[in-house]
């Protein structure tokens, strides 16, 4: 039940706003031509601040997981013996 809520919710969140830059665009004082140039200049301004972020997590993500990988692998060498330095001394003849 909860989930349907949500999703109604950003359901109505969204065609509000589709809905508002529609009307704004409709009532602006400018012409269509300026408008789509206005758009388009405001949508690559965007998708170059998204790339952005994306590049930024991706990057944060790296050393997160670099540094978890470093942390398992001390871990595991800290509790865990070398099996071969571990038994070099035995002498094992068959």
């Amino acid at each position: 039940m909860k989930k349907k809520a949500i999703l109604q919710s950003l359901l109505l969140a969204t065609g509000s706003f589709v809905g508002g830059m529609t009307l704004g665009l409709l009532l602006t004082p400018t012409n269509g031509r300026q408008n789509r140039m206005w758009i388009s200049e405001h949508a690559a301004e965007l998708a170059e601040w998204a790339e952005d972020r994306r590049r930024n997590a991706e990057h944060k993500g790296q050393l997160k997981l670099r540094h978890i990988r470093r942390n398992v692998h001390e871990g595991l060498s800290h509790h865990i013996p070398d099996l071969y330095e571990a038994t070099e001394d035995l002498d094992i003849k068959r």
